[in-house]
């Protein structure tokens, strides 16, 4: 072999490394995994075979791959989630009808945070008393849609990896550097005994000294006599019998002395009232106006006419793009075809409230992961966005076709999702595109993060 030829050899050698430590870096996966495609071994609770004869049904079912799912839920490991949650998606409902019947059929309520289908299911599991309790569990999740299985699925394994996951072993008085769960990360206990559930996207408007100087507030409003009102019943919130409490914010612009100054302003609500979120101060009046409640003249919104006809389409966009540590992540980009009634402060309050984080595309800062959001291909089409305790956030009948590079960058199991203003990006291509979607992040209205990808790509 000549000098030439080994010194060839030794770059394809290395590019091939750096390849595979990129593919490392992306995926979670060990160096082997990344190599042959594999996924980790995750040790879940031990789960025997579900003799189906409690189900009305003449068969068994294996729970070893959603023992292992557990186990990787615990372990937070993502790609094995994606892959493990796609094999008990595609194999037999007994399975999930047992994980989720086992936990549902003993909680007094689903949760508040829960999809639509795993209340529905909640209805049939928790009524064991009955007879045909079992065939009625199966026929409940035989009857679900793939996006409502999908949802149920991960409604049920949030609870199996919180009863699963070992104590943590910290110093007492220490704090745990393991609890960093979406929900948990926003949730304050008080002294009281009263858990202060702040919105989601609020720790983008305010600082942890803020929010924690909220939770202060209202302990100390139980005592001064000057006690919190909801904001969507205007009746008292008694935050010393109350084991619950939402904390949202209204973002406001006022006119002062000639200039334009942006405010936030707490929005305190009981939990049935509905869920914690982030308002635009025009939005909160209007919803207090449809409940019935007073608002002050110079708050009240006109009546919005429902336009007929079609909307427009969403625009949606798929590419590649280059992760700050290395490595190429498929980005999926999502425009509305319509505008925010509420404007740009409408679109980023809703976005925010539902998770999303402000997302840095200049390479400085490496990409929000969204946890709980996947999306789903069929035959490398993608048909939806989901998110867990929402079901189907984002849905194309027949589902949308991508390209191979994007097929291809996409087999790590993980994808960028970003979403945009109506009239942002439009039909441009090219660096028309790259230029108006990146102004827009400047801006701080693109919005998303890495994503689960499931089901087929090809």
């Amino acid at each position: 072999m000549s000098k030439i030829e080994k010194k060839n050899r030794r770059r394809k050698s290395h590019a091939e490394r750096e390849r595979i430590k990129a593919k490392k870096a992306a995926s979670g996966a060990s160096y082997t995994s990344a190599q042959s495609g594999t996924a980790h071994h995750h040790d879940g609770p031990e789960i025997s075979p579900v003799d189906g004869s409690g189900f009305g049904a003449d068969r068994q079912a294996d729970m070893q791959t959603a023992s292992a799912l557990i186990g990787a839920c615990v372990a937070k490991c993502r790609p094995c989630q994606a892959s493990l949650a796609d094999k008990v998606l595609a194999g037999d409902r007994l399975v999930v009808a047992s994980l989720a019947g086992t936990v549902y059929s003993l909680l007094p309520s689903p949760g508040a945070l829960c999809s639509p289908a795993t209340r529905r299911f909640h209805a049939v599991a928790h009524d064991t008393g009955r007879p045909g309790y079992g065939p009625a569990v199966l026929a409940a999740v035989e009857e679900l849609s793939q996006e409502d299985l999908e949802a149920l699925l991960e409604d049920t394994l949030d609870l199996w990896a919180a009863a699963a996951a070992p104590a943590p072993a910290t110093e007492a008085g220490a704090p745990d550097p393991d609890a960093g769960e979406e929900e948990d990360a926003h949730r304050y206990a008080a002294a009281s005994g009263t858990a202060y559930l702040m919105s989601a996207g609020i720790d983008q408007l305010l600082s942890l000294e803020e929010m924690q100087g909220l939770v202060e507030h209202a302990e100390k409003s139980a005592v001064s006599g000057d006690p919190l009102v909801c904001f969507l019943c205007d009746e008292q919130i008694d935050v010393t019998a109350e084991p619950e409490v939402h904390v949202g914010v209204s973002t406001r612009t006022l006119a002062v002395d000639g200039r334009q100054l942006d405010t936030v302003h707490p929005v305190w609500t009981h939990p049935g009232c509905g869920r914690t979120r982030i308002w635009p101060w025009p939005e909160l009046m209007a919803e207090r106006q449809r409940r019935g409640l007073y608002v002050a003249p110079e708050d009240r919104q006109p009546e919005k006419p429902t336009v007929p006809g079609p909307r427009n389409a969403d625009y949606t966009h798929f590419s590649v793009a280059r992760q700050p540590g290395g490595g190429m992540v498929p980005l999926v980009l999502v425009e509305p075809g319509e505008p925010d009634e509420y404007g740009i402060e409408g679109y980023l309050a809703a976005r925010l409230s539902e998770g999303f984080k402000p997302v840095d595309l200049s390479g400085g800062r490496p990409f929000p992961v969204l946890d709980g959001w996947h999306l789903r291909c069929e035959r490398g089409r993608m048909v939806s966005v989901m998110r867990a305790g929402g079901g189907a956030w984002y849905r194309q009948e027949g589902g949308y076709a991508t390209p191979g590079n994007w097929r291809q960058a996409a087999r790590q199991r993980t994808a960028l999702f970003l979403v945009v203003p109506a009239g942002t990006v439009g039909d441009r291509q090219g660096d028309d595109w790259l230029a108006a979607v990146s102004r827009a992040a400047e801006a701080g209205h693109v919005l998303g993060g890495l994503v689960a990808v499931r089901g087929t790509l090809s």
